[in-house]
């Protein structure tokens, strides 16, 4: 299942993500980094996020801001069914808008949906499938130019009878080997991190689902990435209730 059925509530314990890509910066470049936080009262932290509650006829929903990755804002979204009713909730028709300022209450731009689930496991499956390219074509160049060196050496050694350059050609061989080894070990290590953290999505990620009473659910739920907007308003429709959190973006300059 992609979502989490408990009788109390389920903060994710999500260890999580950025592991692919570590940019590394020297201390005098600064890096432009941003930042999301909720324009709400001080929530409550778990796992090291602060989630914000809202609650209505008897329906209680949190959400925590759980990072950047690339192009999508993910949040860890929590429901408590308190109702007598079962709940059907479905994250196809989660969206945001964009607002000019915190309390505006109206947007006249177009909403934002939430990322399929199936677009986002896809993505891992793309980013698979280059590794896997990369990995066969730097095995290709390594067993190339191995055979370049091989050739060479040997040419040398036939026109000069040098042993000379056969030494020469078995070093110059096991150096460029090793090389190509590393390279392929490092792209090997990155699908083993891409294959693990899809398999972690796959099964936390928030699908439609139904809610029995006194039961809670819970799962990540993807949006793109707005990079101009300096306020997000994130709208939960569930039943006929419509929950909503606004969230502040701003970026900043880390030295």
């Amino acid at each position: 299942m992609s979502f989490q059925v408990s009788d109390t509530p389920d903060m994710k314990k999500f260890y999580y993500l950025p592991i692919l890509f570590l940019l590394l910066c020297s201390c005098s470049a600064p890096r432009v980094v941003t930042k999301i936080t909720p324009e709400a009262p001080e929530g409550h932290f778990a796992m090291g996020r602060e989630y914000i509650l809202l609650q209505s006829q008897q329906i209680e929903v949190e959400l925590g801001h759980d990072g950047i990755q690339g192009e999508y804002l993910i949040f860890d979204f929590v429901v408590h069914n308190a109702t007598a009713d079962t709940l059907s909730v479905m994250p196809g028709d989660f969206y945001y808008l964009v607002l000019d300022n915190a309390h505006a209450e109206a947007s006249a731009h177009t909403p934002w949906m939430a990322v399929h689930p199936d677009k986002v496991l896809m993505n891992y499956d793309e980013s698979l499938e280059q590794r896997k390219k990369e990995k066969g074509m730097n095995t290709f160049l390594g067993i190339l130019q191995a055979s370049v060196d091989v050739i060479y050496y040997a040419s040398g050694f036939a026109a000069t009878e040098n042993p000379g350059f056969i030494a020469d050609g078995i070093f110059q061989t096991i150096g460029t080997a090793d090389q190509y080894i590393s390279q392929d070990k490092m792209i090997s290590s990155e699908m083993t991190v891409i294959s693990e953290e899809k398999e972690v999505v796959k099964e936390e990620i928030f699908r439609t689902c139904k809610i029995p009473p006194g039961m809670v659910s819970s799962g990540y739920v993807y949006f793109p990435l707005h990079e101009s907007t300096a306020y997000y308003m994130f709208c939960f429709p569930i039943e006929k209730q419509l929950f909503q959190f606004v969230y502040k973006q701003q970026k900043e300059l880390i030295y």
